[in-house]
């Protein structure tokens, strides 16, 4: 199993178009850095649509985009594309009044993974899309222990539904982590978190088939659910 150090540099912002409405904007994006940051990983890209539901449990939809750049010997020799379509309902608990916040997140993604017949290829070409589907179950638990400052872990398990050989595993990858927030306004609306999280792959389409690896990851993320606009 090949192993690497990395770092994750990037926002993920649920915006609500009023307060206490019912419609939002999720924005996403990563830079991905190998060695910590001497080299790319890749990029990743999401937006969608976000519908607030009454009990403040929330749906959403809409489209990601991932570029892949080879990192270690298990990658893909190539640079390749991934297009995703996602739809997602995130469940929030919140107890303490807010101070303690326990979500699970159940989300889809049809995956359009760009593939070369012959790897050593240098032609910007891709003869084929393979697709995979996605089942990505996260659980959040979020525990403000000061005003300013959360204690945050989770754990997250992928996994494809339509595994099709011996060199494929239906279970795709596991991430868990472990940080800290620090909330930069006084309602806890605009955040910045840093933490540790250790991404196990299985024989997945991220890698070479049949091979696995591990990434341990800094991960520093501005987050947000600040609305557009306040009451």
């Amino acid at each position: 199993m090949a192993q690497n150090f990395a770092a994750w540099i990037g926002y993920e912002m649920y915006l609500p178009f009023k307060e206490d409405g019912r419609w939002g904007l999720l924005l996403e994006g990563y830079s991905k850095g190998n060695d910590f940051v001497s080299e790319l990983q890749g990029s990743f890209y999401r937006a969608g649509a976000n519908y607030y539901l009454k009990n403040g449990n929330r749906l959403g939809a809409g489209v990601a985009y991932q570029w892949d750049i080879p990192y270690d010997e298990v990658s893909l020799p190539y640079n390749n594309p991934d297009y995703r379509i996602y739809e997602q309902f995130i469940w929030r608990i919140v107890k303490k009044e807010g101070n303690e916040v326990w979500s699970q997140r159940f989300r889809m993604e049809q995956r359009w993974l760009g593939r070369k017949d012959d790897p050593n290829s240098t032609s910007d070409h891709f003869d084929y899309y393979k697709f995979e589907n996605t089942f990505r179950y996260q659980l959040r638990y979020q525990l403000w222990f000061k005003q300013r400052w959360a204690a945050v872990v989770y754990d997250e398990v992928h996994i494809r539904t339509n595994a099709a050989s011996s060199n494929e595993n239906y279970l795709d990858q596991n991430r868990l982590y472990v940080g800290t927030a620090y909330s930069l306004d006084k309602h806890r609306e605009i955040r910045m978190e840093l933490g540790y999280m250790n991404q196990i792959f299985w024989k997945s389409p991220d890698t070479e088939s049949g091979l696995s690896r591990m990434n341990h990851t800094i991960r520093i993320t501005l987050t947000t659910d600040l609305p557009f606009k306040k009451k």
